[in-house]
């Protein structure tokens, strides 16, 4: 299992901070000087999809969202147990949408 770390708090002036922001990924645990463990991408990871799609946030979210969808998806898929049920489809579905807006606002920006 990979390790998410990245500096802590967010740096909500940072693009990296911003795709946190963005993602919902801002809460870190393990913090210690300054930096910490996030749940979905190291602050390598961000810099890497920043540098893919030209430094733009929302693009750049968007594919992360995509990245996240992907796993739900695959990982989770559909199963219920006692009174638990978890729909992966749905969420990777949501996740989906989301990222599609993000473009769309990408694009009104651009």
């Amino acid at each position: 299992m990979a390790i998410n770390s990245g500096v802590s708090p967010v740096d909500a002036t940072s693009a990296v901070g911003k795709v946190r922001i963005l993602l919902g990924d801002t809460d870190a645990s393990n913090v210690v000087s300054g930096s910490g463990t996030y749940l979905f991408f190291s602050d390598g990871e961000l810099v890497a999809l920043l540098s893919m799609y030209a430094d733009d946030v929302k693009l750049s979210a968007a594919r992360a969202l995509e990245t996240i969808a992907g796993s739900q998806a695959l990982l989770l898929k559909s199963w219920s147990s006692d009174d638990l049920t978890v729909n992966g489809d749905r969420i990777a579905k949501e996740l989906r949408e989301l990222a599609k807006q993000l473009r769309a606002e990408a694009l009104d920006d651009g």
